[in-house]
């Protein structure tokens, strides 16, 4: 494998500007699994343990699979928006075979999945879940701006990061 494991403590990453090239959120395991563009994360400590929250709204295929695994990943990769990141985020796994359309390569790691095309990837244990409600926002002008005239919200899901991988 053409990764090694880095340490948190020694790592420069910026979630403010990585994010802006979007992401990968990928959970199943190596027999059945989906994986979904994501634009939005946020990293730092809970319970003083290294944290990554990510947001699945339940009309995605990937639900499900974060819902029924316990870990999930989530992928950086050297292009910024990345076609194949495109390509994820605008066709659902149910509908296609987005590691054919992608031309991604999986590979199974430990407890889930990572690909070979990725840069850096984060390893998170879920921890933690949460769903988003109307009534919980304190800026419902916010609120309207995002969820316009929906009735369902995201999941919002806690992971403790466990490892850290970088292509070499």
């Amino acid at each position: 494998m053409n990764f090694e494991e880095i340490s948190l403590k020694n790592f420069d990453f910026n979630p403010f500007t990585k994010v802006e090239d979007w992401a990968l959120l990928t959970a199943g395991t190596k027999d059945k699994f989906n994986m979904m563009t994501i634009t939005g994360v946020m990293c730092g400590k809970f319970f003083l343990k290294p944290m990554m929250q990510v947001y699945v709204h339940p009309d995605r295929y990937s639900y499900k699979f974060v819902e029924d695994n316990d870990y999930f990943t989530v992928s950086f990769f050297d292009v910024p928006r990345h076609p194949a990141l495109q390509i994820c985020g605008r066709l659902h796994g149910n509908e296609c075979d987005k590691v054919a359309e992608s031309e991604l390569h999986p590979i199974s790691f430990e407890n889930t999945i990572i690909f070979e095309e990725a840069k850096t990837i984060f390893v998170c244990k879920k921890v933690y879940h949460t769903d988003v409600k109307k009534e919980n926002f304190d800026s419902q002008q916010l609120f309207k701006e995002y969820y316009k005239e929906t009735s369902t919200y995201h999941r919002i899901y806690l992971g403790q990061i466990e490892k850290v991988l970088q292509r070499k």
